[in-house]
């Protein structure tokens, strides 16, 4: 019996940490376009339900904020395209390190977005 509930607190422990992280932390991501996919790095920083963070682009790094409400993540973050801002705005769903979703690219158009945590390696 000790051991079972041994068991089950540690279980209950790991499950806490994990969702006490939230998504801190820096992801690679990608997104369709129509030039094609995209692929960059983003570093997010979760705060309760506060979403905030930096978009890493070849073209600039650019602020996001957003929102994360249990599984359910939405953020945004606006670009320089040909002299115009354009915003993107990106929601999905998140299973552990992982979480798919959509782009709305300026309220245009919508596609694929996805991004997984990047691997912490310990020294």
């Amino acid at each position: 019996m000790k051991k079972l509930f041994l068991a089950i607190a540690m279980s209950l422990v790991a499950a806490i940490s994990v969702s006490a992280q939230g998504i801190t932390g820096e992801w690679d991501a990608s997104m369709n376009t129509p030039g094609g996919a995209r692929t960059f790095r983003i570093l997010f920083k979760q705060d309760g339900e506060k979403l905030t963070g930096t978009v890493k682009r070849e073209a600039g790094d650019a602020p996001l904020e957003g929102t994360v409400t249990g599984n359910n993540v939405k953020f945004a973050y606006s670009i320089n395209y040909g002299g115009n801002p354009v915003t993107l705005t990106m929601t999905a769903v998140l299973a552990g390190d992982e979480m798919k979703g959509q782009v709305d690219i300026a309220s245009q158009m919508q596609d694929a977005f996805s991004a997984k945590r990047v691997a912490v390696t310990k020294p």
